[in-house]
């Protein structure tokens, strides 16, 4: 006790005391061997004097929210040597966000090594210099001809520029050759623009030269016969850029957005790909781990694919594609980036699959919906024809203590995640599904982004992958050990008979005959034209319910497999593989997740004779007067064949499990219901477009 004690008074020692230390200087945090530190006070002292400068090393987000030192100089990563000044005599005094940030002490010291002999490191960074009430500045955007003052016009490029030979207003605005005078119409000017920038840009302006947007003076028409917009350097480069979305977006968003301008119909199928997904997902700012525009097309250097030259030329796409996928392989860089499955005259074989899927989807739902619809309709009225009856029963179906077991403990488990794995597969996929939806961004951001929502959806995907082959295994097996049900006692030779009647018999999930005429007598009950139809131990619904979700496993895993190791799989598929798995996967995901949500729920929990929640899936067990009233035949039959009193269970587990059996099923019937909500509102937010 005496030895927790003292540890107890250590620990708190030191948690109360480190906040002070740090604050005083004694212990120095984010500090590099070999570089000066200065405090605030002392730097301060120093702004505005001359041959002094501030380094800020903080990303443009940070600054965007902090602000910087006055007239410091920004730099970045990539050019920051350039941007320091020439005079190594000079003092520079580097700072980042915060004493826990080693940026500013790492480029100082490399400011030490390139020859500058008064460098110093500010530790405490901006937010502390914020925090003490010192004065800041934030960039002010506005356009230059409504400005007061001169100074309140920044160009978003080349302000941060201290020192070289920096542009000035006049080297693009400058009217004649002298440049003396400024004429803001000059920016209008096609052959000035791209001059402009070339008498700096010289080593771009010989890649731009050969680009399919170098020239400027050959008259090109669109397809309706209108003069195509030119564009030239400030056409994808905003120089005087006021639009705060688009300072914040990050320079692969920023592309994005610029090429989708001239380049609408190729946008908006690059948007189809998991690459313009995750493009338009991403939060204004957040850097996009995925490839944009100009990561397969180049940037200055933008050819027609036919030119051997092109980034995408049969030559060079491999090698291009390999800049993210180091596999990759002819195959694979044969995948039709901007394909367009609603084009049948091009993409034939995608625009079936497209016809095949959508039929699929809507004839499903039609029938169902339909299904769902009568179904409900009747029970509503049954209830409020007869009160009393259907109380009774309500009543007899809960209260009866005899119970049967419906499923085993290992069905329970495969189902828990079964469940909780398909609505992470849900979760992360809808805003991907869905990603010009109202709420696909917040929920995407929930996840970290698209590469999070990535790693949600694959780990989902193994635990559903663990939940499929287990039941594969175990048909497997279980199987096995009844072979001999199914051979001929003269022979002992498999029956194929017998085999037939096993696979297709009442105990199997397999549809047959008797399915047909069940699902027939109970439309009629529908329709109030015949008696409520008695199953089977499996109901025809039950049968659909299994056989779409194993299909839709095999389907769906397997085209996700393929997304998943594309440059694998590419090996042995043609590339357009990967594009028609694309879209066999979000469709028949689509199909799985609406059917989920909206009918198996309503077929097991929301029907007014089960509703709220139908537990049988956490207890295994249904009382006996519950399967009298729906699963007559089944039970007759257990009865008769002797088997009833093996399925008895004596001895149930589930009222020591019971609450927290609720508050799953609860949790994933509201989510369900969250996800369902959001699918509904996201297609009449796209009608109403």
């Amino acid at each position: 006790m005496k030895q927790s004690l003292i540890k107890f008074i250590l620990l708190a020692v030191f948690c109360f005391s480190t906040p002070f230390l740090l604050a005083d200087g004694k212990i120095q945090i984010g500090i590099v061997e070999g570089v000066t530190p200065i405090s605030m006070k002392d730097a301060e002292k120093l702004l505005g004097q001359k041959n002094v400068y501030f380094v800020d090393v903080n990303s443009k987000e940070e600054r965007e929210v902090a602000g910087n030192i006055p007239n410091a100089v920004l730099v970045d990563a990539q050019n920051w040597q350039n941007l320091l000044p020439d005079d190594f005599n000079a003092t520079l005094i580097f700072y980042g966000s915060n004493r826990f940030t080693f940026d500013a002490s790492n480029i100082a010291n490399l400011s030490q090594k390139l020859g500058y002999t008064h460098v110093y490191v500010m530790l405490d960074g901006i937010e502390s210099w914020v925090l003490s009430g010192r004065k800041v500045q934030k960039e002010q955007i506005e356009k230059w001809q409504n400005a007061k003052n001169l100074d309140d016009f920044k160009d978003s490029i080349h302000s941060r520029m201290y020192f070289g030979d920096v542009p000035s207003c006049r080297d693009c605005h400058g009217k004649g050759e002298d440049k003396k005078s400024i004429r803001y119409n000059n920016a209008a000017n096609l052959d000035l623009i791209n001059k402009n920038c070339a008498s700096c840009h010289k080593d771009i302006d010989k890649e731009f030269k050969h680009s399919i947007h170098q020239n400027i003076s050959q008259i090109q028409l669109d397809k309706d016969g209108k003069k195509k917009k030119i564009p030239t350097c400030t056409t994808c480069h905003d120089i005087h850029n006021n639009d705060p979305l688009m300072n914040a977006m990050t320079l692969k968003q920023r592309s994005d957005f610029k090429c989708g301008e001239c380049h609408q119909d190729k946008q908006d199928r690059y948007h189809d790909t998991f690459h313009g997904k995750a493009m338009v997902l991403n939060s204004p700012g957040s850097a996009p781990k995925i490839a944009a525009c100009y990561d397969c097309h180049g940037k200055h250097n933008i050819l027609k694919v036919e030119d051997l030259n092109s980034t995408l030329s049969s030559l060079n796409r491999v090698q291009t594609c390999a800049q993210c996928h180091p596999n990759s392989n002819e195959n694979f860089a044969n995948f039709i980036a901007h394909a367009d499955h609603s084009d049948g005259e091009n993409y034939p074989l995608l625009h079936g699959a497209y016809i095949f899927m959508t039929a699929l989807v809507i004839g499903v739902f039609v029938f169902f919906g339909l299904h769902t619809l009568l179904w409900s309709i009747r029970l509503i009225l049954a209830r409020f024809s007869h009160p009393a009856e259907w109380k009774k029963a309500k009543e007899n179906a809960h209260n009866d203590k005899v119970l049967i077991k419906r499923f085993s403990t290992f069905h329970k488990i495969q189902h828990f995640f079964m469940a909780v794995s398909f609505l992470g597969l849900a979760f992360s996929g809808l805003p991907q599904k869905f990603y010009t939806a109202p709420w696909a961004q917040t929920m995407i951001d929930l996840m970290g982004g698209p590469i999070g929502a990535t790693i949600v959806h694959h780990i989902s995907a193994i635990v559903m992958f663990i939940v499929f082959f287990s039941h594969i295994g175990e048909i497997i097996l279980v199987n096995w050990k009844r072979r001999d049900l199914v051979r001929d006692p003269q022979t002992g030779k498999l029956d194929k008979m017998k085999i037939l009647k096993a696979l297709f018999g009442p105990d199997s999930l397999m549809p047959n005959w008797q399915d047909f005429k069940d699902m027939k007598a109970h439309f009629k009950w529908f329709f109030g034209m015949g008696e409520r139809p008695q199953f089977d131990r499996w109901t025809y619904w039950e049968k659909f319910d299994y056989l779409a979700v194993f299909w839709g496993m095999f389907v769906i895993g397997l085209s996700g497999l393929v997304l998943w190791f594309p440059t694998f799989f590419s090996t042995f598929l043609p590339g357009w593989m990967i594009n028609l798995c694309s879209l066999v996967h979000s469709d028949e995901a689509l199909l799985a997740t609406g059917f989920i949500f909206a009918i198996h729920f309503f077929n097991t929990h929301f029907r007014a004779d089960r509703f709220p929640m139908d537990m049988v899936i956490f207890s295994g067990t249904q009382s006996e007067a519950e399967i009298k009233q729906e699963r007559n035949a089944y039970y007759q039959r257990l009865k008769e064949s002797g088997k009833l009193e093996s399925l008895y269970e004596k001895n149930s587990k589930f009222d020591s499990y019971k609450g927290i059996a609720k508050l799953a099923g609860y949790l994933m019937l509201i989510t369900g219901m969250i996800f369902l909500f959001l699918m509904i509102y996201a297609f009449i937010v796209d009608l109403l477009k």
